[in-house]
């Protein structure tokens, strides 16, 4: 779907019938391109660490399961671009609210960087002592990502399964109690925005 060119109602529809749905251009490739730099400026700066799995009580690191670095954002992002993807997202919660008849009130996200081999098996992401996520994204900032690159984002569904490939600009969006997916080997360096729309304001520690 294309976000452009899609309503609102026709994204609520999807999300409502599919549980999932897939926004292209959600980005345009100046806002990609600027969002690049931030990510290349907390590179330099080394300040992505080895991602886990669980929330705060129950945390582990497990490579087995998960091998990527992540970077959490603060409710104030450093930088401009990050501080707009921020305000974007939360001005597609506001949107969803009434016509999904949720009481979403908060975003928390991270920066996701999958060097090559890296990869995340099958999970949901709503914790099972805390049900407070209630809608996942991921917008993708791969610059010319093509076939075989992987990092694909895999989505099971009953009988199946389908990928999404991680293309600049691309948002993917779905429940996060309920869809099963996971993120296949990356071949090339492969970089998102990753997050979870809430039911409450975040005032707890984030740890994932």
């Amino acid at each position: 779907m294309n976000y452009v060119q899609s309503s609102l109602e026709e994204i609520a529809d999807a999300l409502a019938e599919q549980e999932l749905v897939i926004l292209d251009q959600f980005l345009s490739q100046q806002e990609v391109d600027a969002l690049l730099r931030a990510f290349d400026y907390h590179a330099q700066e080394e300040d992505f660490k080895a991602a886990g799995i669980g929330n705060t009580y129950l945390y582990t690191q497990d490579k087995s399961i998960r091998s990527d670095r992540i970077m959490w954002l603060s409710d104030n992002p450093d930088k401009d671009a990050l501080s707009d993807f921020k305000k974007r997202i939360e001005a597609l919660m506001a949107d969803l609210n009434p016509l999904l008849f949720l009481s979403l009130r908060d975003v928390e996200m991270h920066l996701a960087e999958y060097t090559p081999g890296a990869f995340y098996e099958k999970h949901v992401d709503q914790f099972k002592k805390n049900g407070h996520r209630i809608l996942s994204f991921a917008c993708y900032l791969n610059r010319g990502w093509q076939d075989g690159d992987g990092g694909e984002l895999r989505i099971f569904k009953e009988g199946g399964h389908f990928d999404v490939e991680p293309l600049a600009g691309r948002l993917a969006l779905f429940r996060s109690d309920t869809v099963e997916h996971a993120v296949r080997p990356a071949k090339v360096l492969r970089r998102s925005i990753t997050g979870w729309m809430l039911d409450r304001p975040i005032d707890f520690p984030i740890q994932d």
